[in-house]
Protein backbone atom coordinates (compact mmCIF):
# COMPACT_ATOMS: atom_id res chain seq x y z
CA UNK A 1 0.00 0.00 0.00
CA UNK A 2 1.32 3.44 -0.94
CA UNK A 3 1.71 6.07 1.76
CA UNK A 4 0.16 8.90 -0.27
CA UNK A 5 -2.72 8.99 -2.75
CA UNK A 6 -2.63 11.92 -5.16
CA UNK A 7 -6.18 12.68 -6.27
CA UNK A 8 -6.45 14.50 -9.60
CA UNK A 9 -9.99 15.53 -10.50
CA UNK A 10 -10.28 16.38 -14.18
CA UNK A 11 -12.83 17.64 -16.67
CA UNK A 12 -12.06 18.41 -20.32
CA UNK A 13 -8.42 19.33 -19.72
CA UNK A 14 -6.69 16.61 -21.71
CA UNK A 15 -4.09 19.12 -22.92
CA UNK A 16 -2.91 19.76 -19.34
CA UNK A 17 -3.59 16.43 -17.64
CA UNK A 18 -0.55 14.39 -18.65
CA UNK A 19 1.85 17.05 -17.41
CA UNK A 20 0.01 17.24 -14.08
CA UNK A 21 0.29 13.48 -13.65
CA UNK A 22 3.99 13.47 -14.52
CA UNK A 23 4.65 16.22 -11.98
CA UNK A 24 2.83 14.22 -9.30
CA UNK A 25 5.04 11.18 -9.90
CA UNK A 26 8.12 13.34 -9.38
CA UNK A 27 6.81 14.76 -6.09
CA UNK A 28 7.19 11.59 -4.01
CA UNK A 29 8.60 8.10 -3.83
CA UNK A 30 5.67 6.13 -2.41
CA UNK A 31 2.55 7.28 -4.25
CA UNK A 32 -0.56 6.11 -6.00
CA UNK A 33 -2.20 8.46 -8.46
CA UNK A 34 -5.98 8.44 -8.81
CA UNK A 35 -7.46 10.33 -11.75
CA UNK A 36 -11.18 11.00 -11.35
CA UNK A 37 -12.67 11.95 -14.71
CA UNK A 38 -15.79 14.05 -14.14
CA UNK A 39 -17.40 12.76 -17.36
CA UNK A 40 -15.09 14.56 -19.80
CA UNK A 41 -16.16 14.88 -23.43
CA UNK A 42 -12.67 15.49 -24.84
CA UNK A 43 -9.72 13.10 -25.25
CA UNK A 44 -9.23 12.55 -21.50
CA UNK A 45 -10.11 8.80 -21.58
CA UNK A 46 -7.65 8.20 -24.40
CA UNK A 47 -4.90 10.15 -22.62
CA UNK A 48 -5.39 8.15 -19.43
CA UNK A 49 -5.50 4.84 -21.29
CA UNK A 50 -1.97 5.52 -22.54
CA UNK A 51 -0.59 6.28 -19.07
CA UNK A 52 0.75 3.41 -17.01
CA UNK A 53 0.34 2.92 -13.24
CA UNK A 54 -2.53 5.33 -12.62
CA UNK A 55 -5.97 4.46 -11.29
CA UNK A 56 -8.53 5.91 -13.67
CA UNK A 57 -12.08 6.40 -12.41
CA UNK A 58 -14.63 7.80 -14.84
CA UNK A 59 -17.91 9.23 -13.52
CA UNK A 60 -21.10 8.56 -15.46
CA UNK A 61 -22.23 12.18 -15.20
CA UNK A 62 -20.63 15.53 -14.46
CA UNK A 63 -20.95 16.18 -10.72
CA UNK A 64 -18.37 18.91 -10.02
CA UNK A 65 -14.98 19.13 -8.33
CA UNK A 66 -16.12 18.46 -4.77
CA UNK A 67 -17.90 15.25 -5.72
CA UNK A 68 -14.97 14.07 -7.89
CA UNK A 69 -12.48 14.70 -5.08
CA UNK A 70 -14.69 12.80 -2.64
CA UNK A 71 -14.70 9.85 -5.04
CA UNK A 72 -10.91 10.03 -5.10
CA UNK A 73 -10.79 10.02 -1.29
CA UNK A 74 -13.07 6.96 -1.21
CA UNK A 75 -10.89 5.18 -3.78
CA UNK A 76 -7.71 5.99 -1.86
CA UNK A 77 -5.88 3.16 -0.11
CA UNK A 78 -3.32 5.42 1.62
CA UNK A 79 -3.06 7.12 5.00
CA UNK A 80 -2.34 10.48 3.37
CA UNK A 81 -4.05 12.29 0.49
CA UNK A 82 -2.75 15.08 -1.74
CA UNK A 83 -4.92 17.00 -4.20
CA UNK A 84 -3.85 18.32 -7.57
CA UNK A 85 -6.02 20.05 -10.16
CA UNK A 86 -5.54 18.93 -13.74
CA UNK A 87 -3.96 22.24 -14.76
CA UNK A 88 -1.61 22.62 -11.76
CA UNK A 89 1.81 21.07 -11.17
CA UNK A 90 3.63 19.57 -8.19
CA UNK A 91 7.33 20.36 -7.71
CA UNK A 92 9.88 17.51 -7.46
CA UNK A 93 10.24 15.96 -4.01
CA UNK A 94 7.59 18.24 -2.50
CA UNK A 95 5.26 15.54 -1.16
CA UNK A 96 8.13 13.66 0.48
CA UNK A 97 9.22 16.91 2.12
CA UNK A 98 5.75 17.49 3.55
CA UNK A 99 5.44 13.88 4.63
CA UNK A 100 8.50 14.34 6.84
CA UNK A 101 6.80 17.26 8.58
CA UNK A 102 3.66 15.25 9.25
CA UNK A 103 5.56 12.18 10.43
CA UNK A 104 7.32 14.38 13.00
CA UNK A 105 4.05 15.34 14.74
CA UNK A 106 0.99 13.08 14.74
CA UNK A 107 -1.16 15.98 15.96
CA UNK A 108 -0.81 17.68 12.56
CA UNK A 109 -3.75 16.95 10.28
CA UNK A 110 -2.69 18.96 7.24
CA UNK A 111 0.51 20.36 5.76
CA UNK A 112 0.59 23.01 3.05
CA UNK A 113 3.18 25.22 1.38
CA UNK A 114 3.65 28.08 -1.01
CA UNK A 115 2.63 27.92 -4.65
CA UNK A 116 4.38 29.55 -7.58
CA UNK A 117 1.80 31.32 -9.74
CA UNK A 118 1.97 30.13 -13.34
CA UNK A 119 0.58 31.89 -16.40
CA UNK A 120 -2.76 30.67 -17.75
CA UNK A 121 -1.42 29.42 -21.08
CA UNK A 122 1.86 27.59 -20.41
CA UNK A 123 1.94 27.29 -16.60
CA UNK A 124 5.27 29.11 -16.53
CA UNK A 125 6.06 30.86 -13.21
CA UNK A 126 5.26 34.57 -13.34
CA UNK A 127 7.39 35.50 -10.32
CA UNK A 128 4.38 35.66 -8.00
CA UNK A 129 4.28 33.42 -4.93
CA UNK A 130 1.27 32.70 -2.73
CA UNK A 131 0.86 33.00 0.22
CA UNK A 132 3.39 35.57 1.42
CA UNK A 133 3.39 34.01 4.89
CA UNK A 134 2.59 30.48 6.05
CA UNK A 135 0.91 30.44 9.49
CA UNK A 136 1.18 27.17 11.39
CA UNK A 137 -0.33 25.47 14.42
CA UNK A 138 -3.82 26.60 15.41
CA UNK A 139 -4.59 28.72 12.35
CA UNK A 140 -8.40 28.70 12.54
CA UNK A 141 -8.96 32.41 13.13
CA UNK A 142 -6.30 33.49 10.63
CA UNK A 143 -7.80 31.17 8.02
CA UNK A 144 -11.25 32.62 8.66
CA UNK A 145 -10.04 35.96 7.31
CA UNK A 146 -8.72 34.59 4.03
CA UNK A 147 -7.98 31.28 2.33
CA UNK A 148 -4.18 31.25 2.22
CA UNK A 149 -3.90 27.48 1.65
CA UNK A 150 -3.46 26.70 -2.07
CA UNK A 151 -5.18 23.40 -2.86
CA UNK A 152 -2.34 21.90 -4.97
CA UNK A 153 0.04 22.30 -1.99
CA UNK A 154 -2.04 20.28 0.50
CA UNK A 155 -1.09 16.96 2.08
CA UNK A 156 -3.67 15.75 4.61
CA UNK A 157 -4.36 12.68 6.71
CA UNK A 158 -7.20 10.71 5.14
CA UNK A 159 -8.70 9.92 8.55
CA UNK A 160 -9.10 13.64 9.27
CA UNK A 161 -10.72 14.28 5.89
CA UNK A 162 -13.27 11.59 6.66
CA UNK A 163 -13.86 12.92 10.19
CA UNK A 164 -14.47 16.39 8.76
CA UNK A 165 -17.03 15.02 6.31
CA UNK A 166 -15.01 15.40 3.08
CA UNK A 167 -15.80 18.16 0.57
CA UNK A 168 -19.20 19.85 0.58
CA UNK A 169 -20.78 19.15 -2.82
CA UNK A 170 -23.25 22.00 -2.28
CA UNK A 171 -20.38 24.51 -2.06
CA UNK A 172 -19.04 25.13 -5.60
CA UNK A 173 -16.04 27.33 -6.43
CA UNK A 174 -14.62 27.51 -2.92
CA UNK A 175 -15.22 24.08 -1.39
CA UNK A 176 -11.51 23.76 -0.56
CA UNK A 177 -11.56 26.71 1.88
CA UNK A 178 -14.64 25.23 3.56
CA UNK A 179 -12.74 21.95 3.97
CA UNK A 180 -9.58 23.54 5.42
CA UNK A 181 -11.70 25.56 7.87
CA UNK A 182 -13.45 22.45 9.14
CA UNK A 183 -10.10 20.72 9.65
CA UNK A 184 -8.43 23.72 11.30
CA UNK A 185 -11.32 24.08 13.76
CA UNK A 186 -10.22 20.83 15.41
CA UNK A 187 -6.64 20.02 14.39
CA UNK A 188 -3.19 21.55 14.00
CA UNK A 189 -1.81 22.58 10.61
CA UNK A 190 1.85 22.58 9.50
CA UNK A 191 3.54 24.34 6.59
CA UNK A 192 6.75 24.31 4.61
CA UNK A 193 8.16 27.67 3.58
CA UNK A 194 9.41 26.52 0.18
CA UNK A 195 7.17 26.46 -2.90
CA UNK A 196 5.77 22.98 -3.48
CA UNK A 197 3.50 23.50 -6.50
CA UNK A 198 2.74 25.67 -9.53
CA UNK A 199 -0.81 27.03 -9.60
CA UNK A 200 -2.19 28.13 -12.97
CA UNK A 201 -3.47 31.68 -12.68
CA UNK A 202 -7.04 32.29 -13.80
CA UNK A 203 -8.02 34.99 -16.23
CA UNK A 204 -11.14 35.81 -18.21
CA UNK A 205 -10.15 33.42 -21.02
CA UNK A 206 -8.59 30.51 -19.09
CA UNK A 207 -11.81 28.46 -18.75
CA UNK A 208 -11.41 28.08 -14.98
CA UNK A 209 -14.16 28.26 -12.39
CA UNK A 210 -12.03 30.77 -10.47
CA UNK A 211 -12.14 33.19 -13.41
CA UNK A 212 -15.07 35.15 -11.93
CA UNK A 213 -13.87 37.06 -8.84
CA UNK A 214 -17.34 38.41 -8.10
CA UNK A 215 -18.83 34.93 -7.70
CA UNK A 216 -15.78 33.77 -5.74
CA UNK A 217 -16.14 36.60 -3.24
CA UNK A 218 -19.84 35.91 -2.76
CA UNK A 219 -19.17 32.23 -2.14
CA UNK A 220 -16.33 33.14 0.24
CA UNK A 221 -18.75 35.21 2.31
CA UNK A 222 -21.09 32.23 2.52
CA UNK A 223 -18.29 29.87 3.60
CA UNK A 224 -17.20 32.27 6.31
CA UNK A 225 -20.78 32.67 7.56
CA UNK A 226 -21.11 28.88 7.83
CA UNK A 227 -17.85 28.61 9.81
CA UNK A 228 -18.85 31.45 12.12
CA UNK A 229 -22.12 29.67 12.89
CA UNK A 230 -20.36 26.53 14.15
CA UNK A 231 -19.49 25.77 17.77
CA UNK A 232 -15.93 27.05 18.02
CA UNK A 233 -16.63 30.45 16.50
CA UNK A 234 -19.87 30.88 18.44
CA UNK A 235 -17.95 30.31 21.70
CA UNK A 236 -15.65 33.25 20.92
CA UNK A 237 -16.25 36.92 21.65
CA UNK A 238 -18.57 38.75 19.28
CA UNK A 239 -15.83 41.31 18.59
CA UNK A 240 -13.59 38.54 17.23
CA UNK A 241 -16.28 37.31 14.86
CA UNK A 242 -16.97 40.88 13.75
CA UNK A 243 -13.24 41.40 13.09
CA UNK A 244 -12.89 38.44 10.70
CA UNK A 245 -16.09 39.40 8.87
CA UNK A 246 -14.74 42.90 8.35
CA UNK A 247 -11.38 41.60 7.12
CA UNK A 248 -13.02 39.38 4.49
CA UNK A 249 -15.28 42.17 3.24
CA UNK A 250 -12.31 44.53 2.98
CA UNK A 251 -10.31 41.97 1.03
CA UNK A 252 -13.21 41.20 -1.31
CA UNK A 253 -13.71 44.91 -1.95
CA UNK A 254 -10.02 45.41 -2.78
CA UNK A 255 -9.94 42.42 -5.13
CA UNK A 256 -13.02 43.56 -7.00
CA UNK A 257 -11.91 47.20 -7.25
CA UNK A 258 -8.56 46.12 -8.67
CA UNK A 259 -10.32 43.90 -11.19
CA UNK A 260 -12.63 46.78 -12.15
CA UNK A 261 -9.67 49.14 -12.57
CA UNK A 262 -7.87 46.65 -14.83
CA UNK A 263 -11.01 46.17 -16.93
CA UNK A 264 -11.47 49.92 -17.34
CA UNK A 265 -7.88 50.19 -18.60
CA UNK A 266 -8.63 47.39 -21.06
CA UNK A 267 -11.67 49.26 -22.34
CA UNK A 268 -14.17 46.68 -21.07
CA UNK A 269 -16.61 49.06 -19.38
CA UNK A 270 -19.44 46.51 -19.18
CA UNK A 271 -17.38 43.99 -17.16
CA UNK A 272 -15.86 46.80 -15.10
CA UNK A 273 -19.31 48.02 -14.11
CA UNK A 274 -20.25 44.48 -13.01
CA UNK A 275 -17.18 44.33 -10.77
CA UNK A 276 -17.99 47.74 -9.30
CA UNK A 277 -21.50 46.54 -8.46
CA UNK A 278 -19.95 43.52 -6.73
CA UNK A 279 -17.58 45.78 -4.77
CA UNK A 280 -20.49 48.01 -3.79
CA UNK A 281 -22.21 44.92 -2.34
CA UNK A 282 -19.32 44.33 0.07
CA UNK A 283 -18.42 47.89 1.05
CA UNK A 284 -21.08 50.39 -0.18
CA UNK A 285 -19.72 53.36 1.78
CA UNK A 286 -16.16 52.82 0.56
CA UNK A 287 -17.42 52.46 -3.01
CA UNK A 288 -19.25 55.78 -2.82
CA UNK A 289 -16.31 57.50 -1.10
CA UNK A 290 -13.92 56.22 -3.79
CA UNK A 291 -15.87 58.10 -6.46
CA UNK A 292 -16.93 54.99 -8.38
CA UNK A 293 -20.67 55.59 -7.85
CA UNK A 294 -21.14 57.45 -11.17
CA UNK A 295 -19.75 54.38 -12.93
CA UNK A 296 -22.51 52.27 -11.39
CA UNK A 297 -25.10 54.48 -13.10
CA UNK A 298 -23.56 54.21 -16.57
CA UNK A 299 -25.46 51.81 -18.86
Amino acid sequence: MSRVSVVIATFNRARFLQRAIESAWQAGNDLEIIVVDDCSTDETPEVCKELADIRYVRLSENRGLAYARNVGIAESSSDFVAFLDDDDLRLPGSIDQQLLRMDADERVALCYGRALIGDAHRQLPTGEIYPNECPQGDIFWELLEDNFIPLPTVLVRKSHLVQAGCFNVAMPLIEDWDMWLRISERFLVAAVEEPVAIHRKANAHSEQMSSNPGELCKHALRVQQMALARTRAQAAARTRRRHVRSKLRDRAYEILMKEATDLIRQGDSKSARARLFDAFHFRPLRAVASGCFPWLLIK
